[in-house]
């Protein structure tokens, strides 16, 4: 099944365009919640950070050192990150941020970044990068939740609300071709997914920059079964510039709506930062030769207005 394309001109801004990928209409902005800052830790130096004139408190993450938050929950942990780079660098430098409360994961967040011209590090010898952002919710209880880095040395920022506050509003996209639509149904909620297939990719058009939040699921049928791998690949004019790899096993709550002989996995979640102007990103699947995942596509609300 081929989408219809898009006719939007450059003067088109990211809301119009992602209201109109997502097929809504504009609505009124929904109201801002407040986060309190975290800027003391046990055992950890806070440092002071330089976001355009306004002084921020920062925590250095390290490979191999996490950083424990004390935090009673029901509560949301928002965590900025910033990665640590060399004076002048021009490189993009991917890297992995982990929430685990117990040894379980609560989430995870792949993403990547290059300097900002908007911040500077209190060590001269180090730029750092535009900012990356991920919201954790933390389960009820006095909790010690660690967060780790892989990849590089981050700075991240910290923030606690209320549960169910606080989440960034998102836009879900419309691929502008897909080779299938189906339906997740999970308790009374259904979300619209798009097929990827060998040979049949899913082609998007986002306006950056943004951050593209894509979740995925992969087709269990009756031959599979425990954990399963996959792996997707996201390339533009050509040119590949990430790689996914999923391990998941089969969703117990979730169904598919118009897919009676397959079963979903669990979802899996990664966030990639999508660059200035127009993009068209293609998602194609690279493993297994056969079957098929879905993916839904989504990015933050346009708003206007400082990022911290």
């Amino acid at each position: 099944m081929k989408l219809a394309r898009f006719d939007l001109g450059r003067a088109a801004t990211n809301l119009a365009l992602a209201l109109t990928a997502a097929g809504v209409g504009a609505r009124s902005a929904p109201a801002r919640l407040s986060w309190e800052a975290i800027e003391h830790l046990p055992g950890h130096t806070p440092v002071t950070v330089m976001v355009g004139d306004n002084a921020r408190i920062y925590f250095r993450l390290t490979p191999g050192t996490p950083v424990v938050i004390p935090i009673e929950g029901p509560a949301r942990l928002r965590v900025v990150s910033r990665v640590e780079l060399p004076t002048g660098s021009t490189q993009v430098v991917s890297y992995r941020v982990r929430v685990t409360d117990n040894g379980r994961e609560l989430d995870r967040h792949d993403t990547e970044s290059s300097a900002s011209s908007l911040v500077r590090d209190p060590d001269a010898r180090h730029a750092l990068g535009k900012s990356r952002r991920m919201v954790v919710d933390v389960p009820k209880g006095t909790r010690s939740v660690a967060l780790s880095v892989e990849g590089a040395t981050v700075l991240v920022r910290l923030h606690q609300g209320a549960p169910g506050e606080g989440e960034e509003p998102m836009v879900s996209l419309t691929p502008v071709e897909a080779p299938r639509t189906v339906t997740v149904t999970e308790g009374e909620k259904s979300i619209a997914y798009y097929s990827v297939m060998p040979g049949k990719p899913v082609k998007l058009r986002v306006v950056g920059p943004t951050t593209l939040d894509l979740l995925a699921r992969l087709d269990f049928d009756d031959t599979m079964r425990g954990v399963q791998t996959y792996r997707l690949v996201l390339s533009e004019g050509g040119k590949k510039f990430r790689e996914l790899e999923f391990r998941t096993t089969k969703a117990t709550t979730a169904r598919y709506s118009e897919l009676k002989d397959r079963v979903p996995s669990k979802f899996d979640r990664a966030q990639i930062a999508i660059g200035e102007g127009l993009n068209e990103i293609v998602v194609s699947l690279a493993s297994p030769e056969r079957g098929a995942a879905e993916i839904h596509a989504r990015i933050p609300q346009p708003t206007t207005g400082k990022e911290e």
